[in-house]
């Protein structure tokens, strides 16, 4: 093989070794755009609407921050989380979205950014079949987490409400799995039952369950 072939080979081995690494970065690191831009204020038009300048300014110095740990290759999955909750308080909907998005395509075995999209879903966007979605992809990963299982029976309480009969069954799920938290999943049924249920009956039988296992919840059951 001759010298000059050599050259070329090595020269195209380095441009699709530089082509593969920028496809990589790009997938992972930066959402559209992000490579080497700075964020400003300009970025975030609604933000003061909910937040000071000084907490504005501070919000974007962490962001930053976040953007610049990702193109050092730090700790990338957090990254994301982060930048997803610091758009999120910066009121770019989108961009929280994306970011924890991203996070899951990083990582799809990790947890908080299912989490972190059924909140959101639920709370911020009103989107209720994206919500249970997540929620329920959530609790199949772990199933010790009490913020979830309130979360997915808020959004059948109160949102999709055709499916309210699921939610004695998830919380009796949540006491057995969460036996620590029994006492709040149990006063939750008997709060349900009082108010939505129509079933004193229940509704009592759960405070019951309560008063076993957490006495000292009894100032926060019906007042039957």
């Amino acid at each position: 093989m001759d010298k000059k072939r050599i050259i070329f080979l090595a020269i195209l081995a380095l441009v699709v070794a530089g082509a593969t690494a920028y496809f990589y970065l790009t997938k992972y690191y930066f959402g559209p755009g992000d490579e080497f831009r700075t964020y400003t204020a300009e970025d975030f038009p609604q933000a003061l609407e909910k937040m000071t300048q000084e907490t504005l300014d501070k919000s974007l110095i962490d962001l930053n921050l976040q953007y610049q740990k990702l193109r050092e290759g730090d700790r990338i999955y957090v990254r994301w989380i982060n930048i997803g909750l610091l758009k999120k308080r910066l009121k770019d909907y989108p961009g929280a979205e994306a970011a924890w998005l991203k996070a899951i395509d990083y990582n799809p075995e990790q947890s908080l950014a299912y989490g972190n999209l059924a909140d959101f879903y639920l709370f911020d966007l009103g989107e209720y079949q994206k919500a249970e979605e997540y929620y329920l992809k959530v609790l199949s990963m772990r199933t010790d987490y009490y913020g979830y299982y309130h979360g997915l029976a808020s959004l059948y309480r109160y949102n999709m409400t055709e499916k309210r009969d699921q939610i004695e069954g998830l919380m009796l799920g949540a006491a057995e799995n969460l036996p620590t938290e029994a006492g709040n999943y149990y006063m939750y049924l008997s709060d349900y039952f009082y108010r939505e249920g129509n079933d004193l009956t229940k509704s009592k039988y759960y405070a019951g369950k309560t008063l076993e296992v957490s006495p000292e919840l009894e100032d926060q059951l019906p007042d039957f």
